[in-house]
């Protein structure tokens, strides 16, 4: 007899762990959760389609915001039309008509292509700013003003920054409503953001830069009395300049120690592409040591919570702090900055040129042929870059 699954629970579907590839665990009847690699689960409906008599899938949301109770009702509904010779796919096409149901179905597809952290956030936008006012609106209804009249709402609570950011996510949603002939004209293309919002400030994050004052950093991080995976992911996101969140969910598959170079995949990246930093004698001699102590699990700096979990995104800015720096004076973040700084700087005695400090620092090249000939060329002068900034630090004091 072939086997058959229990239905799922709630407990279940929060014990799905991600893997190397998107996989699906079944309800029962036609409904499925999916599990992708990021860590985002949805449910979806897989049926043989009364019309074309091939296998169709109906997204129908993100868990848990879509809750194992909902799904399995919207199930039953769909299956009621199917047993009526109804395609609900085809019925689905035609309805979605309002502005909620239009951007879900484009927030399904950026999905893909985006971070979950970056996912959740702009969703969260869309629920909290957008949906209560243009959610059950048809979309084609909406005009210039009324999107206007919304980000006025957010621009007058201060947070310019979100508003700009509201503004670029419905020029997304709009250009696929076009593309997709659920509207007729991309209403926000009407709309001059820079003549009707007020500008968001430019964030700089806090660093320092002066030899004196970096010296003063390494030497408080060398003789930070709290926890040694803390002290070591200091200095190991000093010497890389990599961005906090890499740090903090670095994992030891993506150390080769031999080559001397960190491995990043593309769905930890901020740009989604694939990352390679050589690791400087410095970097790979901390490393070293630090293995020989650190606890046996997938991540360099795990939480102190849970072993499967990396390290808080508060960990190391708290470290900060407790060096007696405040978050005026540094963040983590702000090593990137120093680095950035100090390579500018002294690109006269280094060598290096701009592009070769921006791609340590790994920003995009724009140009899509040169930055396909930058990642063939330059990965030999980032090695140089990077081992010139660890000795640089040395002469500072610190070793």
């Amino acid at each position: 007899m072939p086997k058959i699954n229990p239905p799922l629970t709630d407990k279940a579907i929060k014990g799905l762990k991600p893997g190397n590839k998107k996989y699906k665990k079944s309800d029962g009847k036609n409904l499925y959760i999916f599990v992708e690699p990021s860590g985002r689960k949805f449910f979806a409906f897989e049926y043989k389609s009364p019309v074309t008599v091939k296998i169709r899938r109906i997204v129908l949301g993100e868990y848990p915001i879509l809750s194992l109770a909902t799904a399995r009702d919207r199930k039953i509904e769909l299956l009621k039309q199917i047993e009526d010779g109804i395609d609900p796919k085809n019925q689905k096409d035609e309805s979605v008509l309002n502005f909620k149901d239009v951007a879900l179905e484009w927030m399904e597809i950026k999905a893909s292509n985006v971070s979950k952290t970056t996912y959740d956030k702009e969703l969260l936008r869309l629920e909290k700013h957008v949906f209560p006012y243009l959610g059950n609106r048809d979309i084609t209804s909406i005009g210039a003003l009324d999107i206007i009249d919304v980000l006025k709402k957010v621009e007058k609570s201060g947070i310019y920054e979100t508003t700009s950011r509201v503004f670029m996510l419905l020029s997304q949603i709009y250009k696929y409503a076009v593309s997709t002939q659920k509207a007729k004209h991309n209403i926000i293309a009407d709309i001059n953001y820079q003549y009707t919002f007020k500008a968001a400030k430019v964030r700089n994050f806090p660093t320092l830069t002066k030899p004196q004052e970096i010296k003063g950093l390494l030497l408080g991080i060398d003789s930070y009395q709290g926890d040694i995976k803390t002290k070591v992911a200091l200095k190991f996101a000093v010497y890389t300049a990599a961005r906090p969140f890499n740090v903090r969910s670095a994992r030891w598959d993506e150390i080769n120690l031999k080559d001397q170079i960190w491995q990043i995949s593309s769905q930890k990246m901020k740009m989604r592409e694939y990352f390679e930093i050589p690791l400087s004698r410095q970097a790979i001699k901390l490393l070293d040591e630090y293995r020989e102590i650190a606890p046996k699990v997938d991540f360099l700096f795990p939480s102190v919570k849970s072993s499967v979990r990396c390290m808080s995104e508060n960990t190391l800015n708290g470290a900060l702090r407790r060096l007696g720096y405040t978050k005026d004076e540094i963040v983590s973040h702000g090593f990137r900055a120093m680095f950035s700084t100090v390579a500018n700087e002294n690109a006269h005695i280094h060598g290096f040129s701009v592009d070769v400090i921006e791609r340590c620092l790994a920003h995009k090249e724009k140009n899509k042929v040169r930055d396909a000939y930058n990642r063939a060329s330059y990965l030999s002068q980032m090695r140089g870059l990077m081992q010139w900034w660890a000795d640089y630090l040395d002469q500072l004091g610190v070793n």
